[in-house]
């Protein structure tokens, strides 16, 4: 005769195997990962962290403040007298970047992608040309390619002169700021985005945006 199995040790053995086999599928999912592709310039995430500043917040106040430059009467009533004052109707000032002023807890805030996202909404807005001669985003070529003029190689009648080059008649120093505080588990972020935009000739600021993105980090019951 076969020993009987006592219902109790059964019973044990079954809760013990459906709580291996949800722990394995919790396992699973914990470790299963899934990948979106999508376009930054048109998808908003709402996705923030406390130490480090999104591409997608550089971006919403980089459009907001070329679209307030651009509207904004001191600076359209600028553009109007720059014209008169070169006798064409057609001209365009030019805008030199200032550097970014990081007073940010996010050390390495990438600067680069502030000022690359400025110099496409400026160009693309058709109110300033952006020089590459001057400013945070000068590039020695432009001076190497006048040096073209003792090599026979080139063609003399296409290299660059000295004294064709124009000086900006506009300056724009964009600054980034941020403040931290906790309390009862929360963390509330804002940071301060400033640009600013003045007549080289005259030193006077023209043109003045403040942006203020904020979001709040609620840590719960299970620390996650």
């Amino acid at each position: 005769m076969k020993p009987m199995i006592n219902i109790k040790e059964k019973i044990m053995n079954k809760f013990i195997f459906s709580a291996g086999a949800v722990a394995a599928i919790l396992l699973t999912g914990c470790n299963s990962t899934k990948t979106t592709i999508f376009d930054p310039a048109r998808t908003k995430t709402n996705i923030r962290q406390v130490g480090n500043i999104s591409s997608e917040e550089l971006r919403e106040v980089t459009l907001a403040a070329v679209e307030g430059a651009m509207t904004n009467a001191k600076f359209t009533t600028f553009l109007r007298k720059y014209k008169n004052e070169m006798n064409d109707q057609d001209a365009i000032p030019v805008l030199k970047l200032d550097r970014v002023i990081n007073n940010t807890d996010d050390p390495d805030l990438n600067v680069d992608e502030i000022t690359d996202m400025l110099n496409e909404a400026l160009i693309n807005a058709g109110k300033v040309d952006v020089t590459m001669a001057e400013g945070v985003g000068m590039t020695d070529s432009i001076a190497d390619s006048r040096n073209l003029k003792n090599d026979a190689n080139f063609d003399q009648s296409t290299v660059a002169k000295k004294g064709t080059l124009q000086a900006a008649r506009l300056v724009l120093r964009p600054k980034v700021m941020s403040s931290t505080i906790s309390e009862d588990g929360k963390q509330v972020v804002v940071r301060t985005f400033v640009m600013e935009m003045a007549d080289i000739k005259t030193g006077l600021i023209m043109w003045k945006f403040t942006k203020q993105l904020g979001f709040i980090k609620e840590q719960n019951t299970f620390g996650w």
